[in-house]
């Protein structure tokens, strides 16, 4: 019996015990592709008389399973009476020998790398080997019941799923990348004071304004949100509203300038300016009410950006945040050092990752998530929660 106390060690035995064995038989909870084991695996693939994978929780990556959708001996678990979480994999050879590694990693790309895992290594030279090779192959077999062969049409409809819950799963292990980066987190949301903030500490820190005033800066989300009310489409503003949304325009009662002054953007002036048609159906796409979800993030994005040339993430951003103030919060020139700096991302952001660097993990925070207040000023900060982080990033210098 030998104790496996890294990934590498266990990483390595696996690798080996794949090459010598003639047969084996597993069940993982979860299953990952692209890794050097998959590849060794799916080299030995005739070696598989036994493959049983979870896929609880969207875990398992759809082109592992996709790999192996043609493969008879290959079969995955939807444990809805709980999580299927073994982590066996046994190998056999010709002459009676066998080999067992059980401990706590998944056949995943994060348990070969950056996770923590050990595992014990036993094998026919063991004491009671003869009593524990019959309990594996019986563990194994009841394992068999649980388990089902999957369609392409199965696969399809995970993948789908898959997706969508990969968007969910990601921050909650404090790693806010798309499914498709492998960039591990290097900071905890823990350790971001901005993320785990009550209501009570994020409003005091935006009440006290000491640029512009709290009920000139409502003013401005106010009166942008009663246009967007009373109007079914951006481009059926008036010349003055529209300007004043993106940022360009003023009145004697409303600076609109603030939360985002897009005076400089020449291409974006010319667009509002000339009523682009673009933009009033990328704003279209951002419900008014209710939830906004990266889908329609997406969908935004792609019209915004081709409605004009050199679209970029100030004027976007400033846009968005006039119509849905309690999400998003326009990031230009003036706070985005700062804001970068306390949510622990890179101050390159752009358009393509704003999503998931900035909203998310404004979503994510403890004061977004908090009930609505009773207090009748906190109310209407509340409802533009998101545009408020203006106040405190917002660096005039």
């Amino acid at each position: 019996m030998r104790f496996l106390g890294s990934p590498k060690e266990i990483e390595i035995a696996l690798k080996r015990l794949i090459q010598e064995c003639q047969q084996l038989r597993w069940a993982v909870a979860w299953a990952s592709h692209d890794t050097p084991l998959f590849h060794l695996l799916k080299e030995n693939e005739d070696k598989i008389q036994q493959l049983t994978v979870g896929i609880h929780f969207y875990q398992t990556h759809p082109d592992f399973i996709g790999a192996f959708l043609d493969h008879e001996a290959v079969q995955f678990v939807m444990h809805p009476g709980g999580v299927f979480h073994t982590k066996l994999y046994f190998f056999e050879s010709e002459d009676g020998k066998w080999d067992c590694v059980i401990g706590s990693p998944n056949f995943t790309h994060g348990a070969f790398t950056g996770n923590v895992e050990v595992a014990i290594h036993f094998s026919h030279s063991d004491v009671d080997a003869d009593a524990t090779h019959r309990k594996i192959h019986s563990t194994l077999d009841s394992y068999l019941l649980t388990g089902k062969k999957l369609t392409n049409v199965d696969l399809d409809a995970y993948r789908s799923i898959w997706t969508r819950q990969q968007r969910r799963l990601n921050p909650l292990s404090g790693n806010y990348e798309p499914p498709t980066k492998k960039k591990k987190p290097t900071r905890s949301p823990l350790d971001v004071p901005l993320f785990v903030a009550s209501w009570a500490e994020y409003f005091d820190s935006v009440k006290n304004d000491t640029e512009h005033t709290t009920k000139g800066r409502l003013a401005v989300l106010e009166e942008a949100r009663r246009l967007f009310s009373t109007h079914d489409y951006f481009n059926e503003l008036s010349d003055e509203a529209r300007k004043g949304i993106a940022g360009f325009g003023r009145t004697e009662e409303l600076d609109w300038l603030w939360f985002g002054s897009m005076k400089g953007a020449g291409y974006f002036k010319q667009a509002i300016n000339g009523n682009n048609p673009k933009v009033s159906a990328a704003l279209a796409e951002i419900p008014l009410n209710g939830e906004v979800t990266q889908e329609h993030y997406d969908r935004y994005l792609t019209l915004f950006r081709d409605a004009f040339d050199r679209s970029g993430i100030a004027t976007a951003t400033r846009l968005l945040a006039m119509k849905r103030p309690d999400y998003f919060v326009c990031l230009d020139s003036k706070n985005r050092d700062k804001l970068c700096e306390a949510f622990g991302i890179p101050k390159s952001v752009d358009l393509d990752d704003y999503w998931e660097k900035v909203v998310q993990r404004i979503t994510d925070s403890n004061w977004w998530n908090s009930p609505k207040p009773q207090n009748e000023l906190e109310v209407r900060v509340w409802k533009c929660r998101a545009a408020f982080l203006d106040v405190r990033f917002y660096d005039p210098n």
